[in-house]
């Protein structure tokens, strides 16, 4: 037999904890002495201890847990609750480990504003008519990868080896959080438009801005900002109507497998 506090310090638990768990009946002392009402557990009270902590690290309130001791919860089911809870938890820390990269270039960005750009970078150029599949969805912009990821098993159902992928961004004046995004794979032949994938024949431009950029494809990129100012500068202004055009340009394979080379695209007009 231990004393609670002998107890505390082998469960890891406060003495005042204890006391708690006592008063609620969640773990009552083995033995209680009549005369000093000193509070003695046994080694197998530990099991209990551990389910009541394991318990509470799921979120279970312990008058929840009270009961499920009370249940006797087999040993498998419990595995699955904590299984839920892992995934739960590494959901949560994949979006947060996003979002720091996410701030992280947004911080590069700031520090870098206005450095890299020159005025031969920007090319004024028309873009032929162009025959694509695409995918659109109001989503956040580190959907990107998931949209494609459901656009290319599209393809891959028919057959269709994959092309040069493109991002067709659009304005969307009701999005909070969201934005408007369409993917599209470049088509060398026609095919059956389907559900939510559509093929369809992207016009004519006469006058392009484009700029050639590396970047991640789930982190804010400033050559479009950069593209931006030279439309700004140089006496032109954005055709109304026409998405923001993106299109991922053939290289040598990257180390960091989310890198990619692009060329942004803004459809424009004299000022």
């Amino acid at each position: 037999m231990f004393k609670i506090s002998e107890f505390s310090k082998i469960g890891q638990v406060s003495v005042k904890a204890l006391r708690y768990y006592d008063q609620l009946n969640l773990l009552k002392p083995a033995h209680t002495d009549k005369y000093t009402g000193y509070r003695y557990y046994s080694a197998d009270q530990l099991f209990q201890l551990h389910r009541i902590l394991a318990y509470k690290e799921l979120g279970f309130s312990l008058d929840q847990i009270r009961q499920m001791i009370g249940e006797e919860i087999p040993l498998e089911q419990i595995r699955g609750m904590f299984r839920i809870k892992q995934n739960e938890i590494q959901s949560v820390l994949d979006k947060e480990q996003a979002k720091l990269a996410r701030i992280k270039e947004r911080l590069h960005a700031i520090e870098n504003e206005g450095k890299h750009l020159t005025s031969h970078d920007v090319v004024l150029k028309e873009a032929a008519p162009q025959l694509v599949v695409s995918y659109r969805q109001k989503v956040s912009f580190s959907q990107l990868p998931e949209l494609f990821r459901q656009l290319d098993d599209h393809l891959e159902s028919y057959g269709v080896s994959s092309l040069s992928q493109m991002v067709l961004w659009h304005g969307c004046e009701e999005c909070e959080d969201d934005m408007d995004i369409e993917v599209a794979r470049l088509l060398t032949h026609d095919m059956p438009s389907r559900f939510l994938f559509t093929v369809k024949r992207l016009p004519e431009v006469p006058m392009m801005a484009t700029l050639i950029h590396h970047c991640r494809i789930t982190s804010p990129c400033t050559a479009s900002t950069e593209l931006a100012m030279w439309i700004e500068r140089n006496g032109y202004r954005m055709k109304e109507n026409e998405p923001r055009r993106e299109i991922c340009i053939p290289h040598e394979k990257l180390d960091d497998p989310e890198a990619y080379v692009a060329e942004v695209q803004i459809a424009v007009e004299r000022a």
